[in-house]
């Protein structure tokens, strides 16, 4: 799936945190629902502080007692809705879906795999696949609406407070991407027989590059919601030390290129049937782990929707 810069999202179910904040207090969560409902319809046409505080309580049938018990202002529920907002935004990497597409690459190569060259084809095919896929998931999603909605009328918001309750949630929500994308970089040295180039730091070089993806990623996506094709539109080339012609997407070819730029092969590194018998064995546990995540997920889902369906008004 594929979303044009101007679709409605449709709504999300809220992130686990929040349904706690549903069991425990259903009639304020009604009222952050419709608020983040709002923002989901509408977009960026709808910016947090003009939001009706009035308004949303009776969409939310909720009594103007209670909603002024729980949030004396209007300013101290906004600056709640941002929160909520930006709880309810998850950017994760799909890893099962990532095996599947490496699996096969690496089932029916592995054989060459000691070449240096057959590797580095392997390697550049595998980081376009997967950045490609990651890419359009970030597109597809309507978190990504939400939060670089959020990030665009942030400085624009009126109320000091309401903003700077703003700029801290996304703050703490970039903070935590970054160390996650960071946590995924660290681990591709050793599956791919990579280290960081000299002179980066080793402690903070996963994260300079985690940013410097983050960043990438930003603006490319800006550029995608703008004109759609973008993120599909191809073109071909043997790229970053690839003998292999390939159909290349820009926001692909970009952030590999990216990657390439922090990390060269390690001479310190053997390939031999071991090792790659070995990738392939880390291949499998990651497999498992992810469709043990996807199930977890999914039975989490289904219970915490099961419990959802108590809540009273």
């Amino acid at each position: 799936m594929r979303m044009t810069p101007n679709a409605a999202p449709q709504r999300t179910e809220p992130l686990t945190q929040y349904r706690k904040i549903k069991a425990t207090d259903a009639a304020g969560a009604r009222m952050l629902d419709c608020a983040l409902a709002q923002i989901h319809e509408r977009g960026l046409s709808v910016t947090i502080d003009r939001i009706s505080f009035e308004d949303i309580i009776k969409e939310a049938g909720v009594s103007r007692a209670t909603a002024y018990r729980k949030w004396p202002s209007r300013q101290a529920f906004l600056a709640d809705v941002v929160s909520a907002a930006v709880q309810r935004v998850e950017f994760t990497t799909d890893g099962l879906e990532d095996i599947r597409l490496l699996r096969p690459l690496l089932d029916s190569g592995i054989e060459t795999w000691e070449d240096p060259q057959q590797r580095r084809n392997a390697t550049v095919t595998g980081l376009r696949m997967v950045t490609q896929a990651d890419f359009e998931r970030i597109l597809a999603s309507p978190d990504t609406d939400l939060y670089y909605g959020l990030t665009a009328t942030c400085r624009g918001l009126r109320d000091d407070a309401v903003r700077e309750n703003a700029q801290n949630a996304l703050r703490s929500a970039s903070v935590a991407l970054v160390s996650r994308r960071a946590n995924v970089f660290r681990g591709l040295p050793s599956m791919l027989g990579y280290r960081l180039i000299p002179g980066i730091d080793p402690e903070g070089g996963f994260e300079l590059l985690a940013e410097a993806s983050g960043a990438m990623g930003y603006g490319l996506a800006i550029t995608a919601f703008n004109d759609p094709d973008f993120a599909t539109r191809t073109f071909r080339i043997a790229a970053w030390g690839s003998t292999a012609v390939e159909e290349w997407t820009h926001p692909a070819y970009h952030l590999v290129g990216l990657i390439f730029s922090y990390f060269e092969p390690d001479p310190d590194v053997v390939w031999n049937s071991e090792r790659i018998a070995h990738l392939s064995a880390i291949l499998d546990e990651l497999g498992s782990v992810a469709e043990n995540a996807a199930r977890d997920g999914a039975e989490s889902e289904t219970h915490a929707d099961a419990e959802g369906t108590g809540d009273g008004a």
